[in-house]
């Protein structure tokens, strides 16, 4: 548990909030509000892994966000408290009254809201109806939000994935409501791209982190600076391995073991295999000035 720090009053909400759309922040400013009027704060329960992982393993499933990245939303919209908690089968098989006990015994929980979907605690038993009476038995409400819509659909993290994997960025940012993102570790290339003049830091993303269709994107930094990624095999040189580099437009620096985090902001175009190198660099070229302008 990240911070154990016992409110009194918290208005708390539970899930495991991948990639925190615009459903999540919809749910926070009703919790934000509700908080007000109760002299309580907001405290989010959230879970490393996500159920899902443990419950029904998919080789195919993977994540909009890391774990830091979920906690950085969460608190950039509005959790004053969040709590992580550890899931495995042990924890799949605790009872809702259980688990319900716990979050008013460490939180002071006097609210607990959710969407109409709702449900945790052994086999997924704790539904609304199911909470309401452990509520009434421990001393907390249950308030049910209706679900946020977007061109009448409702916001799922899943329609998310399936969006960044077309690469359609506009649709997947449209869902949630922010940028999406990539991150992972700056890590030793063939270093090809210092040899072209456009110096590339090749990222070696987690193997859960969701990375979208191959293409060229043009990105931002988390700090600012402005940038092109390629995601793809590298067709021209003969690559095999499927790679993520960023170039960093205008900027000089080591940045090898760091984690390099950027928001992608439009795609440029496909990945493709030119007839040369030279062709390649003059592409390359197009797509940097074509970012400029993108990123103003």
């Amino acid at each position: 548990m990240e911070g154990k720090a016992i409110s009194l009053r918290s208005i708390v909400a539970v899930g495991t909030f991948d990639g925190v759309h615009r459903g999540h922040q919809a749910l926070l400013a009703e919790m934000r509000r509700r908080a007000v009027s109760r002299a309580a704060r907001v405290a989010i329960v959230t879970f490393d892994p996500p159920p899902r992982t443990v419950l029904r393993p998919d080789p195919d499933y993977r994540l909009l966000v890391s774990l830091d990245e979920r906690l950085a939303l969460l608190r950039r919209f509005g959790a004053g408290e969040v709590v992580v908690k550890h899931f495995d089968q042990r924890f799949a098989s605790r009872t809702a009254d259980d688990f319900c006990a716990e979050l008013v015994d460490e939180l002071g929980m006097v609210e607990l809201v959710g969407g109409p979907d709702m449900a945790f605690g052994r086999n997924r038993h704790g539904t609304p109806e199911v909470l309401r009476e452990i509520g009434r038995r421990l001393g907390f409400e249950v308030v049910v939000l209706e679900q946020l819509t977007v061109d009448g659909a409702p916001i799922r993290s899943g329609v998310i994935r399936r969006a960044l994997r077309d690469g359609d960025l506009a649709t997947a940012g449209r869902l949630l409501g922010h940028p999406a993102s990539l991150a992972g570790r700056v890590v030793h290339g063939d270093h090809r791209g210092r040899t072209i003049g456009f110096p590339t830091a090749n990222l070696s993303i987690d193997s859960m982190r969701l990375v979208p269709a191959d293409g060229v994107y043009a990105v931002r930094r988390d700090s600012g600076e402005p940038g092109v990624m390629n995601v793809g095999v590298r067709p021209t040189v003969d690559g095999t391995k499927r790679v993520v580099e960023v170039h960093l437009i205008d900027w000089q620096g080591d940045l090898y073991g760091e984690v390099l985090r950027v928001d992608l902001i439009e795609r440029l175009r496909d990945e493709r295999r030119f007839g040369s190198l030279d062709e390649l660099v003059a592409q390359i070229k197009r797509d940097v000035e074509r970012a400029k302008a993108v990123l103003g």
